[in-house]
């Protein structure tokens, strides 16, 4: 068995959840794939994944397996650029994590640009809704999210941070009057959302200092997207970032609101993994999105 080939065949299964799509993204056949773990989980004497039918699940010791032996790659791919000499050069693959309402907004646009800029490079984007993503246990480069991080295995690079609005529709605060203190929030129907984490209180920033206003509401969704389209159809007041927000309150779709209480806005990070050395095609990633999208934010 060559061990280092059984180990990356285990780390693109564990990843992608399937034998049929692991065999896909190495260029083998399912046979093959199946051989390997096979030949892995008779080395170690212990079942690394449980199969049926339906699903492939990791055992516990397929998780402490995989997670370790991620590290263990990542590490060898970083010695054989740094020998190689391949950390001057942008080139291969980079798996970047990215929350959905910043790929659909902002980073969508700028991939082509980078590409163009790097023919060397290719990008793999995942957009997903989740608030945290394990960068090294899912084996991603880089990660885009919103929100502080203290995640000391991570070097967060900030990119600038995104305005929020108080704001509901015309006709919605027509019928329901408009707060002017945002503690009358907690009398209106408010669309919460797990964006930045802002489900039961919204921070504010006011004449005499930052505080929290209660908020309720008959709908939540961790969805941020989602919060935008109700809020947008007139159910209630919502809390949302300007890159939503900002072509229906120039329409006149969307009212803003409490415009003395200024919403704490929302910081964005590019995130990666705490190494010697860091991959060219990492730096040369998060040095184009310092370049390209923190103009576009507020400083």
């Amino acid at each position: 068995m060559n061990l280092l080939t059984a180990m990356k065949v285990f780390d693109r299964v564990a990843l992608l959840g399937s034998l049929t799509a692991a065999a896909e993204d190495m260029g083998m056949s399912t046979t093959a794939v199946s051989r390997y773990i096979k030949e892995l989980e008779d080395d170690l004497g212990v079942r690394l994944i449980n199969r049926t039918t339906r699903r492939l699940s990791l055992t516990e010791a397929g998780r402490e397996y995989g997670t370790r032996a991620r590290v263990l790659l990542d590490d060898l791919t970083e010695l054989r650029d740094s020998t190689r000499g391949l950390h001057s050069d942008t080139r291969g693959l980079i798996r970047v994590s990215c929350s959905n309402v910043l790929g659909h907004t902002r980073i969508t646009r700028l991939v082509p640009k980078f590409l163009e800029e790097n023919p060397l490079a290719a990008i793999e984007l995942h957009l997903t809704s989740r608030y945290v993503v394990g960068i090294v246990e899912e084996g991603f480069d880089v990660a885009i999210r919103f929100g502080e991080q203290n995640d000391s295995a991570l070097i967060a690079k900030r990119l600038g941070e995104v305005r929020n609005y108080v704001c509901a529709t015309p006709a919605y605060l027509n019928g329901r009057g408009r707060p002017k203190h945002p503690g009358e929030l907690a009398g209106h129907s408010c669309v919460l959302s797990n964006f930045a984490k802002r489900l039961g209180t919204w921070p504010f920033q006011g004449p005499e200092g930052s505080f929290s206003a209660p908020v309720r509401g008959r709908v939540s969704t961790n969805h941020i997207e989602a919060a935008y389209q109700m809020t947008l159809a007139g159910f209630g007041i919502g809390n949302l970032p300007s890159l939503l927000v900002d072509k229906a309150i120039a329409a006149g779709e969307l009212e803003v609101l409490l415009d003395e209480f200024q919403p704490d806005s929302s910081p964005i990070y590019a995130l990666y993994p705490h190494r010697t050395y860091v991959a060219a095609k990492v730096r040369t990633f998060v040095d184009f999105l310092m370049r390209e999208l923190s103009p576009d934010l507020i400083a």
